[in-house]
């Protein structure tokens, strides 16, 4: 079986880990989702993250995350510019962008005046 979206498996693996209360998760890996665990170990949501063949292992830290969402599906991209990024719950999270100058969160986009497609809010 092929996997088409690993970027909504990695949203969903997440959020499972989260609500179960689990530390660690596996996710399978590509350039993209190995972006985004760069970016959110450093905005501290991940302690860690380790590659493992074909899977990241990626270690949570304890009660950071309440929800992730995934926003851009294969269906449906959403693309958003530097000025009009949306809301996060009273400004408590980040929008995770993919942009032409790597995955950012929208505080760096702003900064760099650069748009993308809105992968995912955490928070």
């Amino acid at each position: 079986m092929s996997m088409q979206d690993l970027m909504s498996d990695f949203v969903a693996r997440i959020n499972n880990a989260v609500l179960a209360k689990k530390n660690t998760v596996h996710v399978l890996k590509n350039k993209v989702v190995t972006e985004s665990c760069k970016k959110l170990t450093t905005l501290g949501y991940f302690e860690s993250f380790e590659e493992d063949g074909y899977d990241l292992i990626v270690t949570l830290k304890p009660g950071k995350i309440s929800s992730i969402t995934r926003k851009s599906k294969p269906g449906q991209r959403v693309y958003i510019k530097h000025d009009e990024m949306p809301k996060i719950h009273g400004g408590i999270g980040y929008n995770i962008i993919s942009t032409s100058q790597g995955v950012l969160s929208h505080v760096e986009a702003k900064k760099l005046n650069t748009g993308g497609e809105l992968l995912f809010q955490i928070y």
